[in-house]
């Protein structure tokens, strides 16, 4: 991966196919194994929200909280696109990940992942199946499924689970709503119940100190 190539590992969910933020082309090749691409939209993995403090500030206070209280987990977040892309320094490969407006950020529950991605960078994921098939749950079907377009497999047996993350937007969250693209391993009643804790901190007054003015 850091040599620009692709790659099929394990998760705290199932198997995917990924490729490092900072090579645009692995980036690219990993989102033309979908048969109808511009359907199967990339989604962007980071190992830890240390990775974003430095642009914390673009971000709308009750989401970073959300975000905190939310990871790492089998849940990824719909948020807007935003000049904190550029920091993580992904902008050439931005076009494959998300929309031109949004995109699926997540933290994963899985020590494999995040310590790839401490080695590599962001990373951009999507899953192993190229045409809307089951998800893949052993290394095995990974490269079933994708032969030659995929330059390796990190192979660790069965998966942990047998579906995918959870989907949810927060496009709106600064009003305090949220929505459901996708429903996966994490239920929505879990979800909301997050939300519902980080929204009555907000109310009790509480406010995270990283947005407070140290100058004042």
């Amino acid at each position: 991966m850091k040599n620009g190539g692709t790659c099929g590992i394990p998760t705290d969910t199932v198997y995917m196919l990924v490729a490092a933020c900072s090579h645009p082309g692995a980036v690219e090749k990993a989102y033309r194994t979908k048969l109808q691409a511009r359907d199967y939209s990339m989604s962007l993995w980071i190992s830890s929200l240390d990775q974003l403090k430095p642009v914390k500030h673009f971000f709308d206070p009750l989401l970073w909280d959300f975000m905190e209280a939310v990871w790492p987990s089998s849940i990824s977040l719909v948020i807007q696109k935003g000049k904190w892309i550029d920091y993580l320094g992904i902008k050439d490969s931005a076009e494959y990940i998300g929309t031109s407006q949004y995109i699926a950020i997540r933290i994963p529950d899985c020590s494999v992942a995040t310590y790839l991605i401490d080695l590599v960078g962001p990373i951009a994921v999507t899953s192993v199946d190229p045409s809307g098939e089951a998800d893949a749950t052993h290394h095995n079907q990974v490269y079933a499924k994708l032969g030659n377009k995929v330059d390796g497999v990190l192979c660790d047996g069965s998966s942990p689970e047998n579906i995918a993350c959870t989907v949810v937007d927060c496009t709106k969250i600064e009003n305090g709503n949220i929505g459901f693209f996708k429903v996966g391993i994490v239920p929505i009643s879990k979800v909301l119940e997050i939300l519902q804790s980080v929204h009555k901190k907000h109310q009790s007054g509480h406010v995270n100190a990283g947005f407070i003015d140290e100058t004042t």
